[in-house]
């Protein structure tokens, strides 16, 4: 992994492991205009939280940084996250005690309104790919964590996009790594232009990987786009509401 001493724009990847796992997984990349290459500040091994102090991006990052004061100062930044950073619409509607007074059966379990978000129909509508629901499926575990983090990054001076912001010079996101894969398969390695661009030492289907891939898409929103090893972000489409956020994505091959 090569430090540089000089980053315009920096990209953070988690790849969430739960409250009590040892599953959690970071990385670190940067770029400047003019490079050829990524620049890798780090990739954490797996790992768990502490449990004798507060969550805080500090004692997220420092695994990947493993010794290394801090991130470098930079023009932009952004943390992809992969997890559900909301909730379904209607599933707060209901914990609120705002339900549907006359609830239906839906027409199948991805229509279900309690179940999944607009953006996770809008994913298995373009690429029949059905993401773990965060309100019925143990994904929840690890987006209530990552909400739990969502205060004290903002307190830092980073967004939510597209929930709180269209974009932000810090920027948190929800990526998808799996819609990267070949096959959209957590177990598979990433399409050959990606897995070139990852250190050597990762192993496709683990959590640094999954890290690993998260800061690449992290990176390419920092960059704008100006990074021409990237290929550019799916944003949301302009149909989609913007409450239950969006899951930032590569466009498959």
């Amino acid at each position: 992994m090569t430090p540089s001493s000089s980053i315009d724009y920096l990209g953070i990847g988690w790849d969430v492991g739960g409250w009590c796992g040892t599953k959690q997984a970071v990385a670190i990349v940067g770029w400047s205009v003019g490079d050829s290459a990524l620049h890798w500040l780090g990739v954490s091994p797996a790992f768990s939280l502490s449990r004798r102090r507060p969550l805080s991006l500090a004692s997220l990052l420092a695994p990947a940084l493993q010794g290394n004061i801090g991130l470098p100062d930079t023009q932009r930044q952004a943390i992809a996250i992969d997890a559900s950073l909301a909730f379904p619409r209607a599933f707060c509607q209901l914990l609120l005690g705002q339900g549907d007074p006359q609830p239906q059966v839906p027409s199948s379990e991805l229509d279900n309104p309690l179940a999944y978000r607009d953006c996770e129909r809008w994913l298995y509508r373009a690429y029949g790919k059905k993401p773990l629901s965060a309100s019925f499926d143990k994904l929840g575990n690890n987006s209530t964590l990552a909400l739990s983090l969502l205060p004290a990054l903002q307190a830092q001076g980073y967004r939510l996009v597209p929930q709180h912001a269209a974009t932000a010079q810090q920027a948190i996101i929800e990526a998808y790594p799996a819609l990267l894969k070949q096959g959209f398969r957590a177990n598979q390695a990433a399409r050959p232009a990606l897995a070139g661009l990852l250190p050597a030492e990762l192993a496709p289907g683990s959590d640094r990987y999954d890290a690993a891939l998260c800061a690449l898409m992290a990176l390419e929103f920092a960059s704008q786009g100006r990074c021409p090893l990237l290929p550019p972000l799916i944003p949301p489409p302009d149909s989609q509401p913007h409450d239950e956020g969006w899951i930032y994505h590569f466009a498959p091959d």
